[in-house]
């Protein structure tokens, strides 16, 4: 199967980072411990959306900050071996590039834990280094609220980038990725969040999770349609029961496909990129958060956020649940 065929380049901006799996021993038939040695792999919401996107055969460059050290590395030869552009990430010897210590429990589920926690590189992007004419001549801009909870220099930058690409007419997509700490969130924080949304076209989040945080209403639906505009759709990811976008005329639901779970490391992350990779090849919306589903779907059922597929994966993925797709 060819691969796709779109003139559009997606900028993918934020946080790159490297992630080691560690599964919490289980107990055989046998009485006996079971372990599964740590597997490393390269991590962050926005990078695993980028590497994601490139695997389904859209053309990427990544956005973001690393450390001069061996995860900054980690991070920069796993996107130049899947073909994502790097020529406006920037390498910083102050900072250290975090590891993301997930340990997976038997339902598949994760319990992050980063290392180190100071001079983190994904909190910051240099205003004075960012490549702007990789923002100007992108076709799609896409980043995540990963690190929008911190007051640096990557939270302003990122405001300023989805302005200025809302200024050039670059379409525009923001996973939320809300931080909520004992069920509230940071006004300042919440405020720079809706700042943003202003020149968003696309926004994705869990509902309950994160739509609901920004505008809390008795039903979670009600606050995800708040932020709908006629120039702005909501994607709802709903876990279990699959996902939902909401635009001002009509609102469709799609189940997920039932797998067994492995991991659910990046589920959202990678759910982003075959929706935008659909978008982007005129797919209406019923179909692309389909695509989302299907691409969430496949990596679920395996281990690492990594674990996406390529077009014609997906393809048969999709088919197996008597799905077809067209190219």
């Amino acid at each position: 199967m060819q691969g796709i065929k779109i003139n559009k380049k997606v900028l993918v901006v934020g946080d790159a980072n490297v992630d080691l799996i560690v599964h919490y021993p289980q107990l055989n038939d046998n009485g006996q411990t079971a372990f599964q040695a740590p597997v490393m792999s390269g991590g962050g919401t926005a990078a695993n959306t980028a590497i994601a996107l490139r695997k389904l055969g859209v053309a990427v460059d990544f956005m973001g900050t690393v450390g001069d050290d061996q995860y900054g590395q980690y991070a920069l030869d796993e996107f130049i071996a899947s073909g994502v552009g790097t020529e406006p990430l920037i390498i910083d010897k102050a900072l250290n590039t975090v590891c993301v210590f997930a340990f997976i429990d038997e339902h598949g589920e994760r319990y992050p834990w980063a290392w180190p926690q100071e001079r983190e590189s994904f909190k910051e992007l240099n205003p004075e280094r960012i490549l702007w004419r990789a923002v100007e001549e992108a076709g799609w801009i896409h980043s995540s609220g990963m690190i929008m909870p911190y007051d640096t220099s990557a939270r302003k930058s990122i405001v300023e980038i989805f302005k200025r690409a809302k200024e050039h007419g670059i379409t525009t997509s923001f996973d939320l990725n809300l931080r909520v700490q004992n069920n509230e969130l940071d006004e300042s924080y919440r405020q720079t969040v809706l700042a943003l949304l202003e020149y968003c076209d696309y926004v994705l989040g869990s509902g309950k999770e994160e739509l609901y945080y920004l505008n809390p209403m008795p039903n979670w639906r009600d606050s995800a349609k708040s932020f709908v505009r006629q120039d702005r759709v909501v994607i709802a990811r709903m876990g279990a029961k699959g996902s939902l976008a909401l635009t001002k005329d009509t609102d469709w639901e799609e189940l997920p496909f039932p797998v067994e779970v492995k991991d659910t490391v990046g589920a959202g992350d990678v759910y982003n990129a075959g929706f935008i990779a659909a978008r982007l090849l005129g797919k209406s919306l019923r179909e692309s958060i389909i695509w989302g589903n299907g691409v969430s779907g496949y990596k679920v059922a395996r281990v690492g956020s990594r674990a996406t597929p390529n077009l014609e994966e997906l393809t048969l993925f999709l088919s197996g649940f008597g799905v077809q797709i067209t190219i």
